[in-house]
């Protein structure tokens, strides 16, 4: 009779395992709705689950608690979480309250805010500006007590396709690859000069020194960064839509884009695409919040490796 339907399950030693893994490694807080057949007068059903990588080499992650529920709300995740971590602390004392370092979920607005909620004990936007306060080294890492949150990569990546189709359908690689190149850098300073790199190419009017310079340079970063196969088959790709408002990273990105030094004469540009650059810079800030951690946190980078992505 309760709402919302629910159960949750976990146990001593998964507790005691999640305790020991997530201090020095990545959490994942997965969501799917596809596991429990849909009956019929009856809401969808959805599993929730925390899991830790296996500390056996090559062995399956372990799901340290899950939750299956008919209710998709921020609310009731953090209720779980919530419980999960009440549990934790009557184990492991206090301190089990600041272990973790890292957690990784799929870009979900609900999966986030209930983790920010729960693990960083803040809302979501005001975490998202102590992130940039970080990453733009106005504050100091070794304070830095909060855990990381950052969205999948091949999430992430999905949602550059589609947004490099549409935007920029006739140069796509070239999209893929600018958006690949944004989403593997590990300091703000590289970063802002990739971006700098790719909206004198995508809104310079005309093909001048400047865009034949900064081609030169980004295809040289891309070089630099490599390749590698991004496996997406059974990934959906996140609604932004609904995503937080503005944040400090998105007025950054849009200053850097303002401050571009644009080609306005000669012949046209065959790259010109301002409406995707446009989006890039609505899109990646809300994606890529935390990419961006070795200049502050040393070995606690939220990186889930190499991602300029091969486009086959």
């Amino acid at each position: 009779m309760m709402h919302p339907k629910g159960i949750m399950l976990w146990s001593r030693k998964t507790h005691s395992i999640f305790f020991k893994r997530c201090k020095e490694d990545i959490v994942y807080l997965d969501a799917t709705g596809s596991i429990i057949p849909q009956e019929k007068a009856s809401p969808p059903y959805y599993v929730y689950e925390l899991i830790v990588r296996n500390p056996s080499k090559g062995a399956s992650p372990l799901p340290v608690a899950t939750y299956v529920t008919c209710d998709h709300t921020t609310s009731s995740v953090t209720y779980f979480l919530q419980a999960f971590q009440t549990d934790l602390v009557r184990m492991h004392g206090n301190g089990a309250n600041k272990r973790l370092a890292m957690i990784t979920c799929d870009g979900s607005l609900v999966l986030m805010q209930s983790i920010a909620i729960t693990f960083c004990k803040t809302g979501l936007e005001d975490l998202l500006n102590k992130y940039f306060l970080l990453i733009s080294g106005q504050y100091p890492g070794d304070k830095f007590d909060l855990p990381i949150l950052h969205r999948c990569l091949s999430h992430i990546m999905k949602n550059a396709k589609d947004l490099c189709k549409k935007g920029i359908p006739q140069h796509y690689k070239l999209g893929m690859y600018t958006f690949g190149l944004l989403a593997c850098c590990t300091t703000l300073k590289e970063m802002d000069e990739a971006l700098s790199s790719s909206a004198v190419i995508f809104c310079s009017p005309c093909n001048g020194p400047n865009v034949a310079k900064h081609y030169q340079h980004l295809q040289l970063l891309m070089q630099q960064r490599g390749t590698y196969e991004l496996d997406d088959k059974n990934i959906i790709a996140e609604d932004y839509k609904h995503d937080v408002g503005t944040t400090p990273l998105m007025n950054h990105f849009q200053g850097i884009i303002n401050g571009a030094l644009l080609d306005l004469d000669g012949e046209c540009n065959i790259y010109y695409a301002p409406a995707f650059i446009s989006s890039l810079a609505k899109i990646f800030p809300s994606a890529c919040h935390s990419v961006v951690w070795n200049d502050a946190r040393g070995s606690r980078t939220s990186r889930d490796g190499p991602c300029v992505p091969s486009t086959k």
